[in-house]
């Protein structure tokens, strides 16, 4: 800030805290409370209470409600919630329930009309096979629909906004995903997905703040109020315009179910900017427990001729994977002699530096053939020696030991590890894409870097687009001229663009093949 001549007061950090610490709260009544929130109500005999509530409504049940409710997320990080959940069925039946609940209550569809419509379902560009294998059994046969299409979200992205050749960089709540498309077409080597978005700067903001006092000091982001009100201060005040960084008094009001609202006014200096700087620095986030029940449930898809994994895979994720725990591209027997370094598989908090927040597990190999199949893996080397051709596959602990070099097959290639947490700077992910999308051509490394389009709702940020800008080019100084990036066209909120592009892509009738 001092380089940019920006203001610094030296004491900025003791004004926010000396005022956070001696301000209590006001208190104002239900019935003077113009913006007082419609809990969702429940009927007084408990056994009349419905089985489940979807949507909005399920984030504004009181805590204290008869009967109790658990909140499920049955999709986390962009992936199938493996960690809340005991059993599979029950996992797809809750992706089934919310699916069926908004259909009929956001379009008014009653179910036995439902044959005589066509669904597009919107995948993530670096999807399981059995995540749409699953979806597409529950449009045909639980949902009855007509017709089904799939539909990768960045192409999505591209027809919502009419761009043809773009690098679409979707920002969400718990994942990142970039994307080069070209002429209707994604780019496969150049897709990554990144496990952190906008909730990894609602709760690094939020303990910043506690650590300057912050006068609500109980709150908790399990409970589901203080869930939304911590959202609601992320979205009002964190920032990404240096000229907006200065010690300012904020207020916001605390509204519970049962209580009366409480009005808290606090001062904040430099975190409304620290927490979003997280996308470029992203040791700071909090990465404990991502990759919990990773393949706890459902394992990954087989090819039924060769035995092998066949989910798609990017070269741009895997270059990326090899930089944030460059042991795991090694060989069985280097990973073995590293992996006391790198034992703790789980992100140890958000002081530890980046490469050693993602070293690899010790079980690394042997989770893949625990996480419920029981199918061997086939090798991914040339056929077998003849006395091992109906052997299964070795125990992979023991290779990691280095118990059987002799015999050890090749390790599992880094794109298709799920013991690494994919996270990295964001200026660095999109630079990684682009170079893999252009082939080495520099008149398409200049199109992608002069057509990058910011969606996702958490790319709302204000000064966000300008400080990826600058950072793209310090990164790539001899095309700072071309990079540019644009924001969704034709007023379109950020958070819809791949539905719009969904809904075109239903109605063009040149799309009869996919159907």
């Amino acid at each position: 800030m001092r380089l940019n001549k920006r203001r610094v007061l030296p004491n900025s950090k003791e004004m926010v805290v000396n005022y956070n610490r001696r301000t209590p709260p006001d208190t104002i009544p239900e019935h003077n409370d113009p913006m007082r929130i419609d809990w969702t109500e429940l009927p007084p005999d408990p056994s009349e209470a419905p089985k489940y509530i979807t949507g909005k409504e399920a984030l504004r049940i009181p805590d204290n409600s008869r009967p109790r409710y658990r909140l499920y997320w049955p999709i986390t990080h962009g992936w199938v919630n493996e960690q809340d959940y005991e059993s599979k069925r029950f996992l797809y039946h809750d992706i089934q329930t919310i699916i069926e609940e908004a259909v009929k209550s956001q379009l008014g569809l009653a179910i036995r009309d439902w044959a005589q419509y066509s669904c597009v379902f919107i995948i993530p560009d670096l999807y399981d096979k059995t995540y749409v294998t699953s979806l597409l059994n529950m449009g045909i046969a639980e949902f009855g629909f007509g017709r089904v299409s799939f539909f990768q979200e960045s192409l999505a992205a591209s027809f919502g906004a009419g761009y043809t050749t773009t690098c679409i960089v979707d920002i969400g709540a718990q994942k990142t995903s970039i994307c080069c498309v070209e002429e209707g077409m994604c780019i496969e080597n150049s897709r990554v997905n990144l496990k952190y978005g906008g909730q990894d700067v609602t709760e690094t903001f939020i303990k910043m703040m506690l650590f300057d006092h912050f006068p609500y000091a109980d709150i908790n982001l399990k409970r589901r109020y203080d869930y939304l009100l911590a959202e609601e201060l992320k979205q009002r005040f964190c920032t990404m315009n240096e000229a907006d960084v200065s010690v300012q008094l904020f207020d916001f009001h605390l509204r519970a179910s049962g209580q009366d609202t409480r009005k808290y006014t606090f001062k904040a200096y430099d975190e409304v900017l620290l927490a979003p700087l997280g996308f470029f620095k992203p040791a700071i986030f909090d990465g404990q427990g991502k990759l919990d029940g990773r393949r706890k449930l459902i394992n990954r898809s087989y090819d039924i001729y060769d035995g092998k994994p066949n989910d798609p895979t990017s070269q741009a994720q895997a270059e990326i994977l090899t930089a944030i725990a460059p042991a795991a591209a090694a060989t069985t027997a280097t990973n073995g002699a590293n992996a006391t370094n790198g034992a703790n598989g789980h992100n140890n908090g958000p002081d530890e530096e980046s490469k050693d927040l993602l070293q690899p597990r010790l079980q690394s190999f042997s989770r893949l053939q625990d996480g419920g199949s029981k199918t061997p893996l086939s090798s991914i080397a040339g056929s077998p020696a003849p006395e091992l051709e109906a052997t299964p596959q070795p125990d992979l602990k023991d290779t990691a030991d280095g118990a059987n070099d002799s015999d050890a097959e090749e390790p599992v290639s880094i794109e298709r590890r799920d013991d690494i947490l994919p996270v990295y700077p964001l200026d660095s992910a999109i630079l990684t894409s682009i170079i893999h999308a252009a082939r080495s051509s520099p008149q398409k490394t200049r199109d992608f870097l002069g057509g990058i389009m910011l969606i996702g709702g958490s790319s709302t940020i204000p000064g966000l687009a300008g400080h990826l800008e600058e950072a793209l080019q310090a990164l790539q100084p001899g095309y700072a001229k071309d990079v540019m990036i644009g924001r969704p066209p034709r007023e379109l909120d950020a958070q819809v663009v791949v539905w719009k592009g969904g809904s075109v892509f239903g109605r063009m009738a040149r799309t009869n093949d996919s159907w």
